[in-house]
């Protein structure tokens, strides 16, 4: 039976797996990777090592499709995340690591960038506002001003995306879902913006050429799969081949947890973007999603537990407990969930995680129980956001990611949120938005909703608020939003001397 496979690059893993003509998929694979963390601030990612395990995982996939299906594989696609700036010659090589979205090496690109354009101005073309390493253009501009001899050497610019598609194909392309994090992309007119790119210096030729996200950009190359005439299509980022997944609609929206929580918007009305959000193209044309993202939650919990509970042997199956064992407000504890600074709601690079109101008597379990609330917290605020300005008016949010296994913190941001929260039963929707993709340029499937029609999209679970803890957590909430406000400029101190120290 034929089959398209869908290679979906996270930022700590590669996943591949294969879809048939039905919407059944599986063959999965997975191989993990790290980041790079260089200098202080610095976040890079070895592109050679996530090409090496994406070549492995796709043949490994292919292998079992042609042995266990007796079947063909018609179409490759990827997802990947968005985004990252790679600098690469002629042919195809990377001349530098990866730079990360989480990196922060561009800060004084970004200022001057907002100063000679206007921030108004690049928000009225990219939809978006400029931050260091979020929007690319400020590393390109960074990778220019510190890398003079490599930019020279430098014939294309592209995303993770761009440099794996030529690794398949030998083109260098980016579809419009990831263009639309660069900051220098036109949102509305699908195109590479040469009013910023002429003001900023950037020379459109090392720009590759923005498609859509189900083009066939050529056959497969270079693997060790080498000579079968298998088209690759150019795919799109994660969460917006998660939204395709979900069949997300305009005026709906859904949750994905992982190590980031963000709450995702889908509009057909390019003028309710809002620039406290992330915004972008969807996959289908003339619709955008936008994302309220928060960077840590997931990464957070997890750091609790590797620092606090497994040296000391504890399973991280503990954390199911833990919760329960402190009361609603966490016995007067507060979390700030800014691990390495934040993008939705503050927009602050200086901002860090913070425990307020610990006392003598504050136990493990009132920290954890802190953390779950003030994520919880950070995502009402983001809600309130949506609900205001795309007049939504969800009764149910769709959560997905392993994040959405967690039932403690899913029951807690119920309670915040007054909403339910409906658990889907797609583990790995972005490689299931790439599947879909290649599904639909090679005629699988006529449009995208037909092809959501045949996959599975079960849900498996319903977390419903609690009555009798909204109220409570309302005045929580209430609380904890005067929490940064109050900690802004001690934040920006921080941040200037711990600067200042590291010249």
């Amino acid at each position: 039976m034929s089959h398209v496979i869908g290679i979906d690059i996270g930022t700590s893993g590669v996943k591949v797996a294969a879809m048939n003509k039905e919407g059944v998929w599986g063959y999965w694979v997975y191989q993990p990777y790290s980041l790079l963390f260089p200098k202080d601030g610095w976040v890079e990612i070895d592109v050679n090592e996530v090409w090496e395990i994406v070549k492995n995982n796709l043949a490994k996939v292919w292998i079992q499709v042609e042995a266990e299906a007796e079947g063909s594989v018609d179409a490759i696609s990827l997802s990947s995340f968005c985004n990252s700036s790679v600098f690469m010659d002629r042919d195809g090589n990377a001349l530098y690591n990866g730079i990360m979205y989480l990196d922060q090496r561009s800060k004084n690109e970004a200022e001057w960038i907002n100063d000679i354009i206007g921030k108004e101005r690049i928000f009225q073309i990219t939809g978006n506002r400029l931050e260091p390493g979020m929007y690319t253009t400020t590393t390109h501009l960074w990778f220019m001003n510190n890398e003079p001899n490599l930019y020279e050497k430098t014939f294309k610019w592209g995303s993770l995306s761009t440099f794996i598609l030529h690794k398949l194909t030998g083109e260098f392309v980016m579809d419009w879902t990831q263009a639309s994090f660069s900051g220098i992309f036109d949102i509305k007119n699908y195109e590479w913006s040469q009013e910023i790119c002429e003001k900023v210096g950037i020379s459109l030729d090392k720009l590759p050429a923005v498609c859509d996200p189900s083009l066939i950009i050529g056959n497969l190359i270079n693997t060790d799969l080498q000579g079968q005439l298998v088209p690759v299509v150019a795919g799109a980022a994660d969460t917006a081949c998660s939204a395709l997944a979900l069949d997300l609609q305009p005026n709906s929206l859904f949750e994905s947890v992982g190590t980031s929580n963000v709450l995702t918007v889908c509009t057909d009305n390019p003028l309710l973007l809002d620039n406290r959000l992330l915004n972008r193209c969807h996959v289908i044309k003339d619709r955008w999603l936008s994302h309220g993202a928060m960077s840590f939650p997931g990464a957070a919990i997890q750091w609790f537990y590797e620092r606090f509970l497994k040296p000391e042997g504890y399973q991280i199956e503990i954390l199911n407990e833990f919760s329960n064992k402190s009361p609603i407000g966490s016995n007067g504890v507060y979390f700030l969930p800014y691990m390495q600074g934040e993008r939705s709601p503050i927009w602050d690079q200086n901002a860090r995680g913070s425990f307020i109101g610990i006392n003598l008597n504050t136990s493990k379990e009132d920290m954890y129980r802190s953390i779950l609330e003030g994520c919880s917290f950070g995502l009402r605020q983001i809600y309130e956001i949506i609900e205001t300005e795309y007049k939504i008016a969800s009764i149910n949010i769709q959560s997905i990611g392993g994040g959405s296994r967690n039932k403690a913190w899913t029951q807690i941001k119920a309670n915040v949120l007054n909403k339910t929260f409906e658990l889907k039963n797609i583990p790995e929707t972005a490689v299931l938005g790439a599947c879909l993709i290649a599904g639909k340029a090679i005629g699988y499937f006529s449009s995208y909703e037909e092809g959501t029609s045949v996959v599975s999209n079960e849900t498996i679970g319903w977390i419903e608020p609690e009555p009798d803890q909204v109220s409570a957590y309302h005045q929580y909430y209430q609380v904890h939003n005067s929490l940064y406000p109050a900690l802004k400029t001690f934040f920006s101190q921080c941040g200037e001397l711990n600067q200042e120290n590291r010249r």
